[in-house]
């Protein structure tokens, strides 16, 4: 037990020192920067101006607070991003906030500067220059001016749809209203929101694209006042182009807008009703009167720009109605069990994996890197660290994650690197065996596997005086450590047994003391009990474990909110699977999800929030509709976790 111990202290000693080593010991944060970024300073005052502030190398950033965006209307953002990296022991990382602007009108305009508060200090950006000429300067089909290119998650605009550039042919009637038309009618007629899947049958993981639509032969404002939440599904929106298309819809042609695009990927199996889309929309038409005292020449350009026509307020009629986009059902299929391998995660896709060490001869001083890359297309952002099976000797670490992902493309493409730190005890040769990296492939209906080369690695003795982040408090001698120890435990056991002794002679001697002993000896139990008490509470699930977060919640208290959340889950997790909350990684995590057979679904719906939960604690104050996405979620993983029953 003394040595089981020693090897803990040990092992936790050397993950301390070598975090700090990371930190400050190595330089590897360099000088906090905090900066905007402002691809086109001059658009078009319909064009969407694209602004992002960033702070670099803190190692905690307590807020970013935007500027006053006074000339412009806010059609996107706060839209967080973050990551952090660590390549040749360097470690990097950023905090972002981005915004798409729409400006209110023409001219020169200033946005002031961002103030963010960062490691202690506070930090303020640059100001930064906007010329809104009339015409636009963005290319049409340039996608990087789209609200949706900022963020996964992004908030979805007002859409103020004139008459398109190149018009529907022969739509003159459409904008009129002549006596005896049913406003409604024409209106329902002409004017239609729907959505379009790319299939309505997929796997666990495959990826499907919806698209929400908006057809229409009118002039309309069109304002998005419900946006789906897509519980079930991992989400990535996708650019969408701000102009209009045309589309043939029942023998009319109609100019179609993209209210929003995204990316799912299904979390787990059944019928799925994807949320409908809900906008309202002002629709203005012309009466017959007025429309045909105008000169045909001169009627596009009239209804272009209806304001400043000159028309007389009774000369238009106006009609609101409200378009919801009809439900669409997905059948999402579980993956087959026929031919699963046992180290199968629920990656879907087309995979590769890799691996190479940082340097193949180290000593015992050293710290080594394992770094493995998976790469290919399909779910990978929902991929995990693999699993390393060290050889005796050689004590690895939990992995530092960087992913490079096109999420522009379908299904997505990139990488995913994984480099696992590692130090060794004694020289020796060592042999780390082939990686292997299983998915299924929907193109073939069938699982796959994949590996990696054996790696060796010579370790050769050191001086005892660590050189790189990880340090081992053990010598050389560890073993001569280890022996004298044990006999200095005998040593010590001998000579407590020896007073043990004399104590019990003098107890039986003095008897006037005994009751008072005994009495002591009694509130020692019950000490000890007391103790044994505490640590079963730690393991205990309260009756309603996200409450508190449920009050800030209510509260509108979004940085409250997820603080409490975040707390909430891993204690809610810890007491699950009987773990100390202080040893509850990602990778035991994994390990106890499996072990009580948890639903491969509902443990990515797990991951995927535990993720967005810890993104959302450096990040500015979300909205009420995402935080109470974010809760809904929550409960709904707590309630399929409280169904399981786990055997310990």
């Amino acid at each position: 037990m003394v040595t089981f111990l020693q090897s803990r202290f040990y092992k936790l000693f050397a993950c301390l020192i070598f975090l700090t080593a990371i930190l400050v010991g190595n330089n590897s944060f360099g000088q906090v920067k905090f900066s905007v970024s402002c691809p086109n300073k001059t658009i078009g005052k319909n064009d969407l101006l694209q602004i992002q502030f960033k702070v670099e190398n803190a190692s905690n950033v307590e807020s970013i607070v935007p500027p006053n965006f006074k000339n412009f209307n806010v059609v996107s953002g706060p839209n967080q991003e973050s990551s952090t990296s660590n390549i040749n022991g360097k470690l990097s990382q950023y905090v972002a906030i981005g915004f798409a602007l729409q400006p209110k009108s023409p001219g020169t305009f200033t946005i002031g500067p961002a103030t963010a508060q960062a490691d202690g200090k506070e930090y303020k950006s640059d100001p930064v220059t906007v010329e809104v000429t009339k015409a636009s300067t963005l290319h049409p089909n340039n996608n990087n001016n789209s609200a949706s290119s900022l963020s996964p998650f992004p908030s979805l605009p007002n859409f103020n749809f004139d008459l398109p550039t190149a018009p529907v042919t022969h739509q003159f009637d459409d904008y009129i209203l002549k006596p005896g038309d049913n406003v409604a009618e024409k209106t329902q007629k002409n004017l239609f929101i729907k959505l379009d899947v790319s299939k309505t049958s997929c796997y666990v993981g495959e990826p499907i694209v919806a698209s929400f639509k908006l057809y229409t032969r009118l002039h309309s404002e069109t304002t998005v006042t419900d946006a789906p939440s897509f519980n079930g599904f991992s989400v990535n929106d996708l650019p969408v182009n701000d102009n209009a298309s045309q589309e043939k819809y029942n023998g009319r042609m109609y100019n179609v807008y993209t209210l929003r695009k995204v990316e799912l990927y299904p979390l787990q199996p059944g019928d799925v009703t994807l949320d409908p889309v809900v906008a309202d929309n002002k629709v203005t038409f012309i009466k017959s009167a007025y429309a045909n005292s105008q000169n045909s020449d001169d009627f596009f350009g009239m209804l272009e720009n209806f304001g400043d026509a000159g028309i007389p307020a009774d000369g238009l009629v106006v009609k609101n109605i409200t378009l919801k986009t009809p439900a669409v059902t997905v059948s999402v299929k579980a993956l087959p069990l026929e031919g699963k391998p046992v180290n199968f995660r629920g990656a879907v896709g087309d995979f590769n994996i890799t691996s190479s060490l940082a340097k193949d001869k180290i000593t015992t001083d050293d710290a080594g890197n394992l770094r493995v890359t998976i790469n290919g297309s399909g779910n990978i952002q929902l991929i995990n660290a693999p699993t390393i099976h060290w050889p005796a000797g050689i004590d690895g670490y939990d992995a530092q994650i960087k992913d490079s992902v096109n999420k522009n493309v379908v299904p997505m493409k990139g990488s995913k690197i994984f480099t696992f730190p590692f130090t060794a005890s004694k020289a020796g040769d060592y042999k780390i065996d082939s990686l292997s990296f299983s998915f299924f492939d929907p193109e073939t209906d069938s699982y796959k596997t994949v590996h990696t080369s054996s790696l060796e690695i010579h370790v050769t003795k050191g001086t005892g005086v660590p050189k790189n982040s990880y340090i081992k408090n053990s010598s050389n001698n560890s073993v001569e450590n280890s022996s004298i120890i044990n006999q200095k435990t005998e040593l010590i056991a001998g000579i407590v047994l020896i007073l043990g002794i004399i104590l019990l002679i003098i107890l039986m001697i003095i008897r006037k003391n005994k009751s008072e002993n005994l009495l002591e000896t009694k509130v020692k139990l019950d000490d000890l009990e007391n103790e044994n008490n505490e640590a079963e509470k730690e393991f205990i699930i309260p009756e309603n474990p996200l409450l508190e977060a449920h009050e800030k919640l209510v509260a509108e208290d979004s940085k409250g909110f997820f603080h409490s959340l975040d707390t909430s889950l891993k204690k809610y997790l810890a007491a699950k699977f009987k773990v100390p909350a202080n040893e509850l990684t990602k990778r035991r995590l994994n390990e106890e999800l499996d072990k009580c057979n948890v639903s491969l679904g509902t443990s990515l719906m797990l991951t995927s929030l535990l993720d967005e939960v810890e993104i959302n604690l450096y990040a500015p104050p979300a909205n009420v509709n995402h935080l109470n996405n974010i809760f809904e979620k929550a409960s709904e993983i707590v309630s399929l976790l409280d169904k399981q029953v786990c055997s310990y």
